[in-house]
């Protein structure tokens, strides 16, 4: 099995949820985020708003799935059609192995506590 942590901007949220639960994945976990990375961040107003400084991080949304390791190629391939725009800060897909999963309530181990 694999973790798959999909970082997007936060305007694309509902286009990623929506190619991973239709490519295959049984449910997802979103967080929304801050940070910094390739994409330009905003430029802010002040408080009287004659003053514009750059925001020091861009909200963003991750997406986290735990998926078989059949199902990955096609998530990945759903993932990045969703979201692609060709400019830097699309997002990033972030893919980890697990060693297990437990469903707390049912006990079932691994693709079946899924």
């Amino acid at each position: 099995m694999k973790r798959l942590e999909t970082i997007v901007k936060s305007d694309r949220l509902s286009n990623v949820v929506h190619a991973i639960r239709s490519a295959g994945a049984k449910g997802v976990t979103v967080t929304s985020i801050k940070g910094q990375g390739s994409g330009d961040r905003p430029m802010l107003r002040s408080g009287r708003g004659t003053t514009q400084f750059r925001a020091e991080y861009n909200n963003m949304d991750s997406v986290m799935a735990i998926v078989d390791d059949s199902e990955v190629s096609k998530i990945i391939s759903a993932i990045t059609q969703s979201c692609y725009t060709g400019n830097s800060g699309d997002g990033l897909v972030i893919v980890t192995d697990v060693v297990q999963v437990v469903n707390i309530a049912s006990k079932k181990i691994d693709s079946e506590a899924l």
